[in-house]
């Protein structure tokens, strides 16, 4: 058996094409984001389709230059890679220089494995302030293709011999689809209820466009941002048919509603029931990202038990699924000091100067997270590691309070806290972390490359 560690740690500021050590006739396979699994060992793979002009696999080498057969840079592409809103950057964004279009997003859930790149598409990453720069090969018109997961922009760009930086706009994400332009996102579905917003979080990001659930029936009220489809959060998590239509399913606080005891003021939260864990797991299995805050926990807890262990309210731990269903739901939020632990998280954080970190309104403990037994994207059997990515300082223990763990293709993603942002505020911290964990969770199917020699 195989152990699989929870991959998307950040990777080493990546600048240049390592040209000298690329052999012409093998294909490299770079990540939709993140870039793992960026060399592909499989020599027979074929490289991708001519480019305009000339044959694939043909290279003229400059006089006095590197090796025959071995691209030589005339030049280099930067600039900096930001969110949909404009400002925020965005770490490990795959950049590249093709002849060719990327392949159309599929319009499902999908197991999302890593592009092919040639040796002659020169690729590149951006560091954690949202900078990169890429060797250009040749002068003229070729494609810029900045991706991150499968938020994507595709633009036509102008090359010349020496240094040059892009149209700022050029490597802005986009924040809704329009193939036509060259823009592709991920479609995301999302149960809005009144007290975890994040179709407000979405919207301080950019994020235009995603599928509100739960607006109908009341008594939530349905004038926030999104996509109205006019349906029930149970539509959307009990339907195969309609999660499968989704790449990423976010299910933020008390998407499964609770009870009160007004004696106690303890809360207990709703679970899933076995048709809604049946969907929610083939989902996943699919290649689908899951989301979840807070009170939707047993979301998680009941549908992947193992991963993840919570406390009750009175700090026990809850290890038998059939045990305290709902009892992790704390009476009252808690704000305490986060600690980014990703060292990619923690290196992105200080760079957009978050790195003193509240939590804000956490409402529910993760005392531990265990591996499982499961089995990889190929069907293999594997031992599954969760992620941890941020910690929460409570009582002078630091518990975990957001964690991802893979499935087959897909991928879960549990915060102990909310987004908690509003239309007003300002982006807080945990919004912004929320934005890197979803991008990260969201990346190709593969392993980190080493990465190549600077400039």
């Amino acid at each position: 058996m195989l152990t699989l560690t929870q991959p998307g740690r950040a990777l080493t500021a990546l600048t240049t094409l390592a040209v000298a050590s690329l052999a012409l006739a093998t294909p490299l396979a770079a990540c939709g984001s993140d870039g793992r699994q960026v060399f592909d060992d499989d020599a027979a793979t074929p490289p991708g389709p001519p480019a305009p002009g000339g044959e694939a696999g043909t290279f003229e080498p400059a006089e006095g230059g590197a090796e025959a057969g071995k691209p030589v840079a005339v030049g280099y592409l930067s600039g900096r890679v930001v969110a949909p809103e404009g400002t925020v950057p965005i770490s490990q964004a795959l950049v590249y220089l093709t002849d060719r279009q990327p392949e159309p997003l599929p319009g499902q859930a999908y197991c999302d494995t890593c592009v092919k790149l040639s040796p002659l598409e020169p690729y590149g990453y951006s560091k954690p302030d949202g900078t990169f720069e890429v060797p250009v090969y040749k002068s003229g018109k070729q494609l810029l293709v900045v991706q991150k997961g499968q938020f994507r922009r595709v633009r036509e760009v102008e090359l010349q011999a020496g240094d040059q930086r892009t149209d700022p706009a050029f490597t802005r994400l986009p924040g809704k689809s329009d193939p036509s332009k060259g823009d592709t996102i991920p479609r995301i579905a999302m149960v809005v209820g009144g007290y975890d917003k994040i179709d407000y979080s979405m919207k301080k990001l950019g994020i235009e466009e995603f599928y509100r659930y739960g607006d109908a029936p009341p008594p939530f009220p349905s004038n926030g941002p999104g996509i109205k489809t006019g349906k029930s959060g149970n539509d959307l998590i009990a339907s195969k048919t309609e999660l499968g239509q989704n790449h990423i399913v976010l299910m933020p606080c008390a998407t499964f509603g609770y009870d009160r005891n007004e004696a106690s003021g303890q809360f207990v939260c709703g679970a899933p029931s076995s048709g809604q864990k049946g969907a929610l797991k083939a989902f996943v299995d699919a290649g689908g990202k899951l989301y979840v805050t807070d009170f939707s926990y047993e979301a998680v807890r009941q549908t992947w038990p193992g991963f993840i262990t919570w406390y009750d309210s009175g700090m026990q731990p809850l290890t038998d699924t059939s045990r305290g269903v709902g009892t992790a739901c704390r009476a009252g939020e808690e704000n305490t000091p986060g600690t980014a632990v990703d060292v990619g998280l923690r290196d992105w954080m200080n760079a957009i100067g978050e790195s003193n970190i509240q939590l804000q309104a956490s409402w529910s403990r993760i005392q531990k997270v265990s591996p499982q037994p499961g089995v990889d994207a190929t069907g293999k059997p594997v031992t599954i590691t969760p992620k941890v990515w941020m910690t929460s300082q409570v009582g002078g223990a630091a518990l975990p309070a957001t964690v991802s763990f893979e499935q087959t293709c897909g991928r879960v993603l549990v915060s102990s806290y909310h987004c908690e942002g509003d239309d007003g505020s300002k982006l807080l911290a945990q919004e912004k972390a929320l934005l890197y964990t979803l991008l990260e969770v969201g990346v190709c199917v593969g392993q980190l490359p080493p990465p190549p020699p600077p400039r």
